[in-house]
């Protein structure tokens, strides 16, 4: 089957045939699809933040699956935007970009420098100059982490297929390979993004959300109005607490000294704080409703 007309692109999985786990290839295909137009939202935003991407899906063609797809740009009239038809333009971006990214993950495992994502993005931008559909030629690039949350997406998005599966993204001219053995968690994101950590110490009563009854698992804590994971330092007490020595449960709360570690990116910008739980100094257990009634017949007494 030939390109349909209207199609900017094409994503096609080759899938081993005679396989366990067939709706595994739709999976990757869904999400693959759902990742580029997350993608084309943060990648219009280069040029105008009023333009619209809106993902078609021109046709589908079996054998291998293939998914011809196209975006349909909108925008709301802009005195910012040349008076031309400058969507021809705008649509050759976003499926170059594209083609960037899935280039730039081939031989890849991992991504172990914020410097390669910074020429990836360098690179994106020199496509978003080269439309040429602004009266100012002023593009700004795509935040830092939206293209590694778009590059986490097709990640995980292949994640789906097996070892002898292939994937492969098609333009005109061009045909690259998706990386199947390419990784990018997002705890990954966040140290790459990192630039300064500040480590400090409070003591705190928290409430327990979700205890961790197995292993070395994070608890899931409340304070205040925040809820949030923190992983337990204080090794004796969580043997006692899994040999069943102490009795804690959902609702019940801790006093506790817990480092806290705030994370900053390159702009001084906060982008999250990991918790752990030092020492525990005290539990306190809630008072159910029956052991209040209990407590006040005692009293009545």
């Amino acid at each position: 089957m030939t390109k349909p007309p209207k199609a900017d692109y094409c994503i096609e999985i080759q899938f081993e045939k005679g396989t366990e786990d067939p709706a595994r290839v739709f999976r990757s295909m869904q999400a693959l699809i759902e990742t580029f137009q997350e993608f084309d939202h943060a990648l219009v935003k280069s040029i105008d933040s009023n333009i619209k991407p809106v993902l078609i899906l021109e046709d589908i063609e079996a054998g291998s699956i293939k998914s011809w797809l196209s975006s349909a740009l909108e925008a709301i009239e802009d005195d910012a935007l040349k008076n031309l038809d400058w969507k021809p333009a705008v649509g050759k971006y976003l499926v170059k970009a594209k083609y960037y990214a899935v280039d730039f993950l081939n031989g890849r495992t991992k991504i172990s420098s914020i410097s390669d994502v910074k020429q990836l993005e360098d690179k994106i931008n020199e496509a978003a100059k080269e439309t040429d559909v602004k009266w100012l030629s002023i593009y700004e690039k795509i935040p830092t982490s939206k293209l590694l949350h778009s590059l986490e997406g097709i990640s995980t998005s292949l994640s789906h297929l097996q070892k002898n599966d292939k994937a492969s993204y098609l333009t005109d001219h061009e045909k690259v390979d998706f990386n199947l053995e390419f990784g990018l968690a997002p705890e990954s994101i966040e140290e790459l993004l990192t630039k300064d950590k500040i480590t400090s110490q409070s003591e705190m009563i928290l409430k327990v959300k979700k205890p961790d009854y197995l292993g070395e698992s994070k608890w899931d804590f409340r304070h205040g109005g925040k809820s949030f994971p923190a992983k337990i330092i204080h090794k004796e007490w969580l043997e006692s607490f899994q040999n069943r020595e102490i009795d804690i449960r959902p609702g019940d709360s801790i006093r506790t000294m817990v480092e806290m570690t705030d994370k900053y990116d390159f702009n001084g910008e906060l982008i999250g704080t990991d918790y752990n739980i030092l020492q525990i100094i005290e539990v306190i257990q809630i008072n159910s409703p029956k052991q209040m009634d209990i407590f006040s017949k005692k009293n009545n007494r």
